[in-house]
């Protein structure tokens, strides 16, 4: 393995991170931090720049093609270990970015639903924004045990009624913002039936498949001033907000680890976080 010609930030021996998504570092999208929709590595089509996409293989292989090395490579500072900063390739920065998107401020009340290892990251970067009551949501009561621990109210939907939790914690107005971390259209109509009038939402969780996400947009968006965001992460732009927060102890990444398997046991891994068994979290494969 080596560095192209062209690559002048990194040489061969470096320890990196690589972005989930490439950008071109160069078009006027990255130049505004929106690498995920940057206009060179997207020119056939949205989300064409994603690894593990058709056109990008993904990184489980012993050896990955990087384009445009220099801006989405991130140098890994020595005393962090590998499992630190693991995650800041992809699902870390997706769960800030639902927070950012939602913009969480200080004292605000924020439903995240979803308790999965996206949920879980935008639960801490609420937390880390300084919401005062952040209520998650999942119906997996292994993961609402887990989001307890870490300072959240957990709500299991199939016990208890989401609107009426948010409507007593804010007096009856609806919470100040949510972020879907699940992909459903029916958990995006809920993150939107949750919030106060002027309440932002974010939705983080991948709605694939076709699926349609209907609403009655008058009486839930319009008539409610809502804002609602989304998008393909940009890790580009928040690995160096995030990687100082985890070199001083304010973020620990590491907590969503269940599971360490060799590479060998891929298979099974996968296995295991479908199917939701051994109270699985999040599985770390090692070569």
């Amino acid at each position: 393995d080596d560095v192209g010609d062209d690559v002048r930030r990194f040489k061969r021996g470096d320890r990196v991170l690589v972005s989930c998504t490439i950008g071109c570092g160069g078009c006027t999208l990255c130049d505004e931090n929106l690498y995920s929709g940057c206009l060179v590595t997207t020119a056939t089509g949205p989300v064409t720049n994603v690894f593990g996409s058709p056109l990008n293989p993904g990184g489980q292989a012993e050896a990955v093609k990087v384009p445009f090395a220099d801006t989405n490579l991130f140098r890994i500072p020595p005393g962090l270990e590998d499992e630190q900063v693991l995650f800041l390739t992809d699902i870390l920065p997706t769960g800030y970015m639902g927070a950012d998107l939602a913009e969480v401020s200080p004292g605000d009340t924020v439903v995240v639903i979803g308790c999965g290892p996206v949920g879980v990251f935008a639960q801490l970067s609420a937390l880390i924004r300084g919401a005062a009551i952040v209520i998650a949501v999942d119906l997996d009561e292994g993961r609402l045990a887990k989001a307890e621990a870490r300072g959240c109210r957990p709500l299991n939907p199939g016990k208890e009624d989401l609107l009426d939790v948010v409507k007593s914690f804010t007096a009856g107005r609806g919470a100040d913002c949510a972020i879907e971390a699940v992909g459903k259209p029916a958990t995006v109509r809920s993150a939107l039936e949750s919030v106060r009038p002027g309440g932002r939402v974010a939705v983080i969780g991948v709605v694939s498949g076709g699926q349609q996400v209907s609403i009655d947009f008058l009486p839930l968006v319009m008539g409610k001033n809502l804002t609602i965001r989304s998008g393909i992460v940009n890790p580009q732009y928040y690995i160096p907000k995030l990687m100082p927060m985890i070199a001083q102890g304010k973020l620990d990444p590491t907590e969503i680890i269940t599971h360490r398997l060799a590479l060998s046991d891929g298979p099974r891994g996968y296995e295991i976080f479908d199917n939701h068994e051994e109270d699985v979290l999040k599985v770390v494969m090692t070569p």
